[in-house]
């Protein structure tokens, strides 16, 4: 996945009304370095006709049909007026850095934090999944509406905020002891139960108290995404099925439980307010020091950024482990029957193939929780990349299904990776991808692990694909292991031999040579007029009867042990098994598999590498 997170934002709603409590990192930047000019020009700039006319925003408060452009303009102009913190008036009583920093704590991608509080707190309550863009940002959360009923009766928060509502409006111009109706108000609701007696108690004691108790209705885990325009939608879908959904589920559960989130949103708001600090590194600091939410923030954010897994414990209670899956290129996908499911771009797991850790076995072991699964922890012990997985069962005492689940789940922590046993008949070659920047630290590796093998030798001897079985004789184990250091770092890949029988054209059409050569000369059809003679063979049983017949002559005075071993692999001879899947699924040596091959002449086989 390319980089293309900004930021984490955590936006909240309660009887107050909206909050932005916190976003990471301190400043976000964005990759374009003309964001910089824009960032420092005013929300009317941000939101020029240009915006309007040719961006799409995906507006969160329902059909966007009775919005026109000079509407939506207007409400954007009244918003900054309203929300405008750097007035003239305000700029006068501030100067230099003060300024800098008060302004980069009220504003982010160049647009006001209470704008973006009230944008991020959609009022339609059956909105599963929030997507926002403008320009070239997109804003994608999963809002958490809380009911009710999660805090009390369905009264509980609408009655409770009328009255917060009322007193905070009185809060400069009311005695609270002395308004005679404000108290009958507040008594009336505690008898009903339609405010829970703690909170109508601090109301009355203090206003102040109060205002520092959160009741909240409402949260919303924003991530900020700048991604290419083609890869859009796959990234959204990506970030939000992977990552959003599962770490809001875990906030939401804690918020029901113990109140994890108001509680931290308290404490965040509080640091902001009375950490007697206006140095945003300062404050950053302090609010990472004391809020397992924002660490919880920060670790999220940094895992996704640097395309590795999230392990977090959210409020010492909940162990999540998050990632965005790798794509990972599969073979043969027109025969995966999991095609359309999450899963459908990882390989499939064969009992052929085994188990390459990409870490140290140490460290994965030092990193698995203390109850983890002890097969797997025996799995990770033994692994070795010359052992099959279904070699496997009988060592471990388990069943194969088994030891398939627990690779998975290596695989998919990015712990381990799919290959075939390592072998010095193996063909392999340069990857295509390998990072030849970092050729001088392989090299220097080399040196000190394999001192008698040269890696640019090994890799020269990889540019034509053949068995290296002479040249390292004396230093086979050796080799093994800088084949699996190399597999490992993704210097090189295995190519694979796959057979295709080639049937000549008449037979695959139905013709005798003789029909076939006079319908080629007579007909206009480009059916006939193909510039090739041979085609490949249909499957066993789709195989018409010339087909058919044409493959018996093959074998027809052959003993019947060649006869039935024919029969048994002339199914394989279609491009889809490569040799190594043949040789395990029939139980067979190479020389088997080669006494048949050697049947058909060269131009009535392919073997393709891949």
């Amino acid at each position: 996945m390319v980089n293309s997170l900004l930021a984490i934002l955590l936006v909240i709603n309660s009887s107050r009304g909206s909050h932005f409590v916190f976003h990471y990192p301190k400043v976000p930047q964005r990759r374009d370095e003309i964001e910089q000019v824009r960032r420092e020009s005013d929300l009317d700039e941000e939101f020029g006709d240009d915006l309007l006319e040719n961006d799409v925003i995906t507006w969160p408060y329902g059909p966007t049909e009775d919005f026109d452009n000079r509407s939506f303009r207007s409400r954007l102009e009244e918003d900054n007026e309203e929300y405008d913190f750097n007035s003239k008036k305000q700029a006068n009583n501030n100067t230099g850095n003060d300024e800098i920093e008060r302004n980069e704590m009220s504003q982010l991608f160049g647009f006001e934090t209470r704008l973006l509080a009230d944008i991020f707190c959609p009022r339609h309550k059956g909105l599963a999944k929030f997507q926002l863009s403008i320009d070239d940002l997109t804003f994608v959360g999963q809002p958490v509406f809380l009911k009710t009923a999660d805090t009390n009766k369905r009264g509980t928060y609408s009655g409770d905020r009328d009255l917060r509502k009322k007193i905070d409006d009185n809060d400069n111009s009311t005695d609270l002891d002395n308004n005679e109706e404000l108290q009958e108000q507040l008594s009336d609701a505690q008898n009903e139960e339609q405010i829970p007696p703690s909170v109508a108690s601090d109301i009355t004691s203090s206003t102040h108290s109060m205002q520092q108790h959160l009741h909240v209705t409402f949260f919303h885990l924003v991530f900020v995404l700048e991604p290419p325009e083609l890869e859009l939608c796959r990234q959204v879908d990506d970030i939000y099925n992977n990552i959003i959904t599962k770490l809001t589920a875990a906030l939401r559960y804690e918020q029901l439980r113990c109140d994890y989130v108001g509680k931290e949103t308290e404490l965040i708001l509080s640091l902001r307010e009375n950490s007697g600090t206006s140095n945003l590194d300062e404050l950053m600091e302090i609010t990472l020091e004391k809020s397992s939410l924002a660490r919880t923030i920060r670790k999220v954010y940094d895992a996704i950024s640097n395309d590795c897994v999230a392990h977090i414990l959210i409020n010492d209670y909940i162990d999540l482990s998050l990632q965005i899956p790798p794509l990972v290129p599969t073979i043969n996908t027109h025969d995966n029957d999991i095609i359309g499911h999450e899963y459908a771009h990882y390989p499939v797991i064969a009992p052929y193939h085994t188990l390459l850790l990409l870490e140290d076995p140490e460290e994965i072991l030092k990193n698995m929780p203390l109850d983890a699964n002890p097969t797997l922890v025996q799995l990770v012990q033994i692994l070795t990349p010359t052992q099959r997985l279904a070699d496997l069962c009988t060592v471990l005492d388990c069943s194969l299904a088994q030891i398939f689940r627990l690779a998975a789940h290596l695989i998919y922590w990015r712990k381990a990776k799919i290959i075939d046993v390592i072998g010095v008949r193996n063909l392999y070659v340069v990857s295509p991808t390998a990072d030849m920047n970092s050729l001088p630290t392989y090299i220097e590796y080399f040196k000190q692990h394999f001192p008698a093998l040269d890696l640019v030798k090994i890799l020269d001897s990889f540019s034509v694909p053949k068995p290296q079985v002479n040249s390292i004789k004396e230093h086979r184990t050796m080799y093994l292991e800088a084949i699996t250091y190399l597999l490992r770092n993704d210097l090189v890949v295995q190519l694979h031999a796959y057979i295709l029988v080639m049937v000549p054209r008449y037979i695959k059409m139905g013709f005798t040579q003789a029909e076939y050569e006079e319908k080629l000369r007579n007909s206009g059809d480009s059916e006939f007029n193909s510039s090739y003679d041979t085609a490949i063979i249909s499957p066993v049983e789709k195989a018409s009867d010339s087909e058919r017949d044409w493959l018996n002559n093959f074998v027809a005075n052959h003993p019947k042990e060649t006869v039935s071993l024919f029969e048994r692999l002339i199914k394989y001879f279609n491009g889809k098994h490569h040799v190594d899947e043949i040789l395990f699924r029939e139980s067979l040596k190479p020389r088997d598999l080669s006494k048949i091959i050697t049947l058909f002449s060269k131009d009535q086989y392919i073997i393709v590498l891949c």
